[in-house]
């Protein structure tokens, strides 16, 4: 994704505005996810609001959050979504190679997050069915150990245990995936940590060699069914795929 063509500051003259339960929802969810698409904010804005809300209605929305000094903004130079939101106390350095995976990791949590208890999911499997409808919440990666590997960002379901999640785009080098493997099956044994299951949402190349690297390390026969890869990003695109599908992790 190349450098902004339009960059409009949120310094100057600030207009008032009401921040509203939804606003705050969703404010402090950009906080965590640093950066997001406006589709992806329009999909955030229904997840935490009662009501729906419509594209056009958000779009408002946002400008007003941008005048009054709540967000950033960039517009981009090309694709479909041209204007990219962070939070203003928090500037995003929009010309960063990660770019496209931040918008791509902000995109699935909202998805996960919508997704609540459904059993496709396998950190949703063998819990109480009171839980499955239940809201869940994201957030940044904080692991106990300062040492561990930092994920893309957690998913904490009702029982106040929590799910790794790693957005894995392109191959890592061998001996660094099976760093940060061993680094995320650490954190799911200790007894001091929340994380209790781990998800990589991949493209369908990466998501085989990571299935395939979890096993070989052993991790798979230590703990399993508490890890997950799926197929979500289409290889070429790099955009979501509609029939995710999970990759069996060798036995």
């Amino acid at each position: 994704m190349r450098s902004p063509a339009v960059h409009r500051s949120v310094t100057g003259k600030r207009r008032v505005v009401a921040i509203t339960e939804r606003d705050a929802a969703v404010l402090k969810w950009l906080a965590d996810v640093q950066i997001a698409s406006t589709d992806t904010m329009h999909n955030a804005y229904t997840y935490f609001g009662l009501t729906p809300i419509t594209k056009k209605r958000c779009s408002a929305r946002l400008v007003e959050l941008v005048a009054g000094g709540y967000l950033g903004v960039a517009g981009l130079r090309r694709g479909n979504n041209r204007r990219v939101y962070w939070p203003a106390h928090e500037p995003y350095p929009i010309a960063r190679r990660d770019l496209a995976h931040d918008l791509i990791v902000a995109d699935m949590s909202v998805m996960l997050l919508k997704a609540r208890g459904e059993e496709f999911l396998h950190y949703n499997r063998n819990r109480p069915a009171a839980m499955t409808a239940e809201p869940r919440q994201w957030t940044r990666d904080a692991p106990i150990d300062k040492q561990s590997h930092l994920g893309d960002g957690m998913i904490w379901l009702p029982d106040d245990t929590s799910v790794i999640v790693e957005i894995e785009l392109t191959n890592k080098s061998p001996q660094k995936l099976a760093k940060v493997l061993d680094s995320h099956a650490s954190r799911i044994a200790s007894s001091d940590e929340a994380a209790t299951h781990i998800l990589y949402l991949t493209t369908h190349r990466v998501g085989q060699v990571v299935a395939a690297t979890w096993a070989k390390q052993g991790h798979a026969a230590d703990h399993p069914d508490r890890m997950q890869v799926i197929h979500v990003i289409d290889d070429t695109t790099l955009g979501p795929i509609d029939n995710a599908r999970t990759i069996p992790i060798p036995t």
